[in-house]
């Protein structure tokens, strides 16, 4: 038996929801869209201003439960007696939470803001030398700009450059501090995939080449899809040190700069 559209769909904070749709349950959340097979659902209950999706489970085992909250009391007690009487009787799954899937929704939001200071320091370090070219051209040094504008130019395009593969660890890093730690096992079959299992009970996977049947993971626990893979020594890795050596070497290009505009003003090195 399928769930038919007058079951009206559970409207939460931030455009999340929770609708039926056909032999599933959609539940939208702010970074990714699961979806419940009915025949994977045990039951649903209304809990005040939040409805629980408990999933099957084998006997003996706690099942798994997928929260929604932020919902109307009336609306959610309506909601979970309605799939209730929609969910098939034969035919369920002996574990639910096997049988979920999940899509994650416009990317991780940290990365995006990691990417959009990268643009922005980037526009203020162009500005910065252009600013510096103007000033030692106003002062009557304008012989500086000649080393000014490469060193500048370099130091800004080193930096920018580095930060990309030095995020990978700092982000690694984060989440070493920040997130909790777990293991993944290897999925049989499925090349550099690992398995681990969220608090809700939810099965997840990682990738990473590691050539173990089990790796430690970090996964930021407001949003258990943001995971990483732990290595012993991130920074030590051949990302972690192009991004060190390319910082570094913008530092050097900056403080280059830096002596160069300071020589300027000072009347020293022939500007």
């Amino acid at each position: 038996m399928s769930i038919t559209s007058p079951i009206p769909a559970l409207q939460g904070p931030e455009g999340t929801f929770l609708r039926a749709d056909g032999q599933a349950l959609i539940l939208r959340r702010a970074r990714e869209e699961m979806h419940i097979p009915l025949k994977a659902i045990e039951r649903v209950r209304a809990e005040g201003r939040a409805v629980a999706v408990e999933l099957t489970a084998p006997a003996g085992s706690t099942p798994s439960v997928q929260r929604f909250e932020g919902v109307d009391e009336a609306a959610a007690v309506v909601f979970a007696d309605a799939v209730n009487a929609a969910l098939p009787t034969e035919g369920k799954v002996a574990d639910g939470s096997l049988h979920i899937e999940g899509d994650r929704l416009g990317g991780d939001p940290h990365t995006t803001k990691a990417l959009r200071a990268l643009k922005r320091g980037s526009l203020y370090g162009v500005l910065t030398v252009v600013a510096l070219c103007v000033l030692v051209v106003a002062t009557g040094h304008a012989g500086a700009i000649i080393l000014i504008i490469p060193f500048g130019f370099m130091a800004v395009g080193f930096l920018a450059g580095g930060s990309v593969p030095a995020y990978g660890p700092y982000r690694e890093g984060h989440l070493r501090r920040h997130g909790v730690t777990t293991v993944a096992e290897r999925i049989p079959g499925e090349p550099n995939q690992f398995a681990y299992m969220d608090p809700t009970g939810l099965s997840r996977t990682v990738t990473s080449t590691a050539a173990a049947w089990t790796i430690d993971v970090a996964y930021d626990p407001q949003d258990p899809g943001r995971v990483t893979a732990l290595r012993k020594h991130p920074w030590l890795s051949f990302d972690g040190i192009l991004g060190v050596a390319s910082i570094g070497t913008g530092l050097c290009f900056a403080a280059g700069v830096i002596a160069i505009v300071v020589a300027g003003l000072l009347g020293a090195g022939g500007f």
